[in-house]
């Protein structure tokens, strides 16, 4: 399996909360020099067709995807969806009404902000959706918009981040659990998502052994040498234990070239191609 860093599992579409377009995403991915790439875009399928057939016409592998937000402990964990059936119909209708309690949760984020004197009409949002997920990001940039604040990340510290006036808990999210079996289920493959963020590692190995978690995603932009070094270690000892083969995936989580606790463009945060390669071996496996 090939050593060199020219992949990328994991980014985001205006399908979600990105700011390129499918096709154009992928464009972006083949300028890079990438090779193997997955579009994981929050809660919806709706940008894979167009990134899958984009990526044909420029050579690249696209690998279907998906980030799954879920609740465990009042804390928010995103899994990773690799290799689902993005076409099944049973699918397609449970992220519809998902999209639906999003579109509840952005009237509420309204309300809220209109109570301290920022008054936003739901048209100066969803301008910037791209017929997906509605999520914080589009509240911000409609908040730049209209001239309350200079940045997305201004909007969320100020506003939008738990704990501010503008914050709306999600409402029927899925547990880990659930959401695991929902990848499951549509022949996927179940990665948890940039585990250093949530201070949840003595709880990995009872996802991986009780629910069939399939991997861990150990290379993100935010992750450094030594989350790196922890997380590959913390799958060879579940490994281990287990009896289970374990994945490791990664990827630059991209949305555009100003996003991230540190902005970086597409290519900078690049995966071996033998991880990739590992995974698209599973997802065959999965879907037999």
């Amino acid at each position: 399996m090939s050593t060199i860093k020219n992949s990328d599992l994991h980014m985001h579409s205006t399908a979600s909360d990105g700011n390129y377009t499918p096709k154009d995403l992928m464009g972006k991915c083949k300028e890079a020099g990438l090779e193997i790439v997955a579009l994981t875009d929050h809660d919806t399928v709706q940008g894979i067709e167009a990134a899958i057939e984009a990526g044909q016409a420029l050579g690249l592998a696209v690998i279907p995807g998906i980030e799954l937000s879920t609740k465990i402990h009042g804390k928010s964990v995103h899994i990773l969806g690799y290799g689902i059936d993005y076409t099944n119909i049973d699918l397609k209708s449970f992220l519809a009404a998902q999209q639906e309690y999003r579109s509840e949760r952005l009237d509420e984020m309204i309300a809220k902000l209109s109570r301290i004197g920022i008054e936003l009409h739901r048209q100066q949002v969803l301008k910037h959706v791209d017929g997906g997920s509605i999520g914080r990001p589009h509240v911000a940039k409609a908040m730049i918009d209209a001239g309350y604040v200079s940045s997305v990340s201004e909007a969320f510290d100020e506003f939008l981040a738990e704990g501010k006036p503008g914050f709306v808990e999600k409402q029927k999210e899925m547990t880990v659990k659930e959401a695991i079996d929902f990848i499951h289920k549509y022949n996927g493959v179940a990665i948890v998502a940039h585990p250093d963020y949530y201070g949840l590692d003595e709880e990995i190995e009872s996802w991986v052994i009780e629910w069939g978690l399939d991997g861990i995603e150990a290379f993100h932009r935010d992750h450094n040498r030594s989350a790196v070094e922890r997380y590959s270690s913390l799958a060879h000892s579940i490994e281990g234990r287990s009896g289970r083969r374990l994945l490791l995936t990664g990827g630059s989580d991209f949305h555009d070239e100003e996003y991230g606790r540190v902005p970086e463009p597409l290519g900078v945060t690049r995966l071996e191609n033998r991880y990739a390669e590992a995974l698209l071996e599973r997802i065959e496996e999965s879907g037999s």
